[in-house]
């Protein structure tokens, strides 16, 4: 008996976390390699405060082309905002879609009426000895009327420790459906508006309108990116404020 009630402590509170256990903490994997990995989730399992904002179903599976997923993806840009400056960047390099494009279009022809995907993805264009890998989350997910990506963490540098194992750089905060302000978030671009939340725009939250997909064209980059660091040269005065534009690789002193 004493045996049984020790084993009911240990067990109850597993039980209890996975049963409430959600979003990226309740994912299934589909594919993964060095460079990424595509989950499935459940729908019932999504952290959402407000239930109106996410369909119950969805429109699954979805047949997408791997140069629709470069449509989709490789135009968008992102900002980040520091007290150094404000730093305006692509969130995906061209190779690095490529990468997971492929996997991409079958995990969503895989899809289930009640799942949605989860996809990470790490990069590092530079790939030197000395240069960081960059994460970035996403779901993904279609509608009757659209295709719809809310984004997580946006080419967040991943520690050396954490790059090389695929346990350390896959476990990734929980990403939310609600809106809240952040000093990271996408620029508003072509093909797509933001999802609103409890009134207010959610600038992590894409929606595609599917009769407008066929306009969507990847644009190829006037010149490749660089790798863009959260360190600041050394002899930048701590009081001069910087504002970068991967796009024309400008440096703006204000």
């Amino acid at each position: 008996m004493k045996l049984f009630r020790l084993l009911s402590v240990l067990i109850f509170p597993l039980v209890l976390f996975n049963s409430c256990a959600s979003g990226v903490k309740s994912r299934s994997l589909l594919f993964r390699s060095n460079e990424f990995a595509i989950y499935t989730v459940n729908r019932d399992k999504i952290n959402v405060k407000t239930e109106s904002s996410v369909a119950k179903t969805f429109a699954h599976p979805v047949e997408l082309t791997e140069d629709k997923i470069l449509d989709l993806l490789g135009n968008i840009r992102f900002r980040e905002e520091s007290s150094y400056g404000d730093v305006n960047q692509y969130i995906f390099e061209e190779k690095e879609v490529k990468e997971f494009a492929l996997d991409l279009v079958d995990g969503l022809q895989k899809l289930k009426p009640d799942q949605i995907l989860l996809v990470i993805s790490k990069y590092n264009p530079v790939k030197s000895v000395v240069s960081h890998y960059s994460r970035t989350a996403f779901y993904i997910w279609s509608t009757d009327t659209s295709i719809e990506i809310l984004f997580g963490e946006l080419q967040k540098e991943i520690s050396y420790d954490e790059q090389g194992n695929y346990f350390d750089w896959s476990n990734i905060p929980d990403i939310p459906f609600d809106h809240f302000p952040q000093s990271t978030y996408v620029l508003q671009g072509q093909g797509f508006s933001f999802k609103k939340v409890g009134g207010f725009r959610n600038r992590h939250w894409l929606v595609f309108d599917k009769t407008d997909l066929a306009k969507l064209k990847f644009e190829k980059r006037k010149k490749s990116s660089k790798e863009v660091t959260n360190s600041v040269d050394a002899d930048l005065k701590p009081e001069k404020k910087i504002s970068r534009d991967e796009e024309d690789g400008v440096l703006l002193e204000e």
